[in-house]
């Protein structure tokens, strides 16, 4: 029997339903998780299985997918999943903490250069992380990206299946994606 960790009290089980993944501070759904709630206190639980591997997918996702520049809350989860606090990727990127810390709160927009180094930096580590070659093709697709480009203005939601991340290779996951 599962229990509340708030309350104690007996939880329900909710299955096949969309769950909305907050916890990585970007518009991601999930499905095919299982989600439990207390109907005493309404606390919600949601069984996420290997999360490091998720957040892979997320970020790689976000360096190939998306066309527009980083958007704060890209930039921040893409600094995070590299276990890197905003100092030492200013570091690593050239500029200044502040520089940094202005790109996360929206406050700069981080560029176009800098985007690529973010995205390139980030693409390397996630190949090294999983040995597998899902950055194969980083030159095309840097060329695929246009020159100018503009803030995104309505965010885009990312939805994902637990067999996107448990049961495929990076590999595979691109050529099914035609990235």
């Amino acid at each position: 029997m599962k229990v509340c960790y708030s309350c104690g009290n007996k939880i329900k089980t909710i299955k096949d339903q969309p769950y909305k993944f907050t916890e990585c501070g970007l518009n991601v759904v999930l499905y095919g998780i299982t989600q439990y709630e207390c109907p005493k206190c309404k606390e919600t639980y949601a069984a996420i299985p290997n999360v490091s591997k998720l957040h892979r997918i997320i970020g790689t996702h976000i360096c190939r997918e998306r066309k527009a520049l980083l958007t704060p809350e890209e930039i921040k989860f893409l600094r995070k999943d590299l276990h890197l606090k905003a100092k030492e990727l200013a570091l690593i990127m050239g500029v200044t903490a502040s520089t940094v810390s202005r790109w996360e709160n929206g406050k700069k927009d981080i560029g176009e250069v800098h985007d690529r180094l973010l995205r390139s930096i980030y693409m390397m580590n996630a190949t090294e992380q999983s040995n597998h070659m899902i950055c194969e093709g980083a030159i095309s697709l840097f060329k695929e990206l246009p020159s100018k480009r503009k803030q995104i203005k309505e965010k885009k939601e990312i939805s994902l299946n637990p067999q996107e991340w448990m049961n495929e290779n990076f590999a595979n996951y691109a050529a099914r994606k035609n990235i």
